[in-house]
């Protein structure tokens, strides 16, 4: 989408800029948490990751092991159904006495809900085990396409790690894995609901920073109080949802330094894109002038390399590593625009299924999205979105 490295480093240091004031807020928080703690003012990064843990615990009163209580995996696989269906209208019809690679693995036929047209498959292997491949992704077992007017059907398989039930301990998600596992829904969705003629269009064979669109826009649905407790309940009494104080709760967490937290990915986005764009670098160098500009000049431990290694965020994504920061931005943009006043809305559903999941690799991604929202997207709802959900700090005693 993005076209040249010149438009990534555009959008980069746009969204470093309007992060700026929040990011000084912040760092000015965690200064006079180190003050009263340490009574030392100097600030460096070996101080971000601890700092933000002791501010967290000051300002959320949230058991996450209490807040798992409420993730049991059938009852947040019946909520995604659920939501997919009222947003998208797909339904997940089990397939029984299915040969498969293992007894925990579940087909799925995804129906469309109003003519109940077959749409694709889908094998669900959600639980851990001993062996299996430990990655959480959507991998495609066969593309859809159309040949003579005969329709190859997708078939999708979706890769968890869920906790098995085991005798007396019931299978309960983490609440991370249960963003996680609607993210991936997100996948399985574009895959199926693609209607390209060509397998080589088809699935996600999709622009690289176009593909987590999707994905992170329905990951919002996790934040948000209504479809939050559809896919919530009480362990022991599962007509007993998630309270709306501890939805709340999740979506503040979920923001919280939000400023400080992107300003390092965007450091690790610009040093990619820099030593991708360029014939020769020397990156300890390239780190060093940086690291000042982007971190509010937070100094660097003395000694280190962090150029030396990349975080495992960023393994794999070789000269694209801005396309989280630009997939979540323009979600959010997309988000606010069809969705926000109407979680539901399932006429704008079926059109973000029609107009934007639909083609495929078949057009041109932007374009898609500017049809979609009626104008070129924007990074200003982001921004919006953000100011709303960033707590204030209080003085530090």
């Amino acid at each position: 989408m993005a076209k040249t490295s010149i438009k990534v480093f555009e959008f980069l240091e746009e969204v470093s800029k309007n992060l700026s004031d929040l990011a000084t807020t912040e760092l000015k928080f965690l200064t006079d948490l180190k003050m009263k703690e340490e009574g030392d003012t100097s600030f460096g990064m070996e101080d971000l990751s601890y700092y933000i843990r002791i501010a967290e615990e000051l300002q959320f009163n949230l058991d996450l092991t209490e807040v798992r209580q409420y993730f049991p995996v059938d009852l947040v696989l019946s909520g995604i159904f659920k939501i997919l269906n009222d947003l998208f209208g797909l339904k997940f019809k089990e397939v029984k006495d299915v040969e498969s690679w293992h007894e925990t693995v579940v087909l799925y036929a995804v129906v469309d809900s109003s003519s109940n047209e077959l749409l694709g498959y889908v094998y669900l292997d959600i639980f851990s085990r001993p062996g299996k491949f430990a990655h959480t992704c959507v991998l495609s077992l066969q593309n859809g396409s159309s040949s003579q007017g005969m329709r190859q059907i997708p078939v999708t398989l979706l890769i968890s790690q869920c906790p098995k039930k085991l005798d007396e301990y019931p299978s309960l998600m983490r609440f991370s894995d249960v963003v996680g596992l609607l993210h991936e829904f997100s996948h399985v969705v574009h895959h199926i609901c693609n209607r390209s003629t060509f397998s080589r269009f088809s699935g996600l064979h999709v622009e690289g920073d176009f593909v987590e669109i999707p994905s992170h826009l329905l990951e919002n649905w996790c934040y948000e109080n209504v479809s939050l407790k559809m896919m919530s309940g009480l362990n022991k009494d599962n007509t007993k949802s998630i309270s709306t104080e501890m939805c709340k709760l999740l979506k503040r967490k979920r923001d919280f330094f939000l400023g400080l937290k992107l300003k390092q990915e965007i450091l690790i986005c610009l040093f990619d894109q820099i030593i991708h764009s360029s014939e020769s670098i020397d990156i300890v160098e390239l780190v060093k002038d940086l690291h000042p500009k982007v971190m509010l000049g937070i100094p660097l431990l003395e000694g280190i390399n962090p150029a030396s290694m990349f975080p495992r965020s960023a393994i794999g994504y070789d000269a694209t590593c801005y396309t989280q920061i630009w997939s979540e931005v323009f979600a959010a943009d997309i988000f606010a625009t069809k969705f926000q006043d109407d979680l539901l809305n399932l006429h704008a559903g079926l059109q973000f299924r029609n107009k934007v999941l639909a083609p495929g690799g078949t057009l041109d991604s932007f374009n898609i999205l500017s049809d979609y929202l009626g104008r070129k997207p924007s990074i200003r709802s982001f921004f919006e979105i953000k100011a709303r959900n960033c707590l204030p700090f209080p003085n530090v005693k």
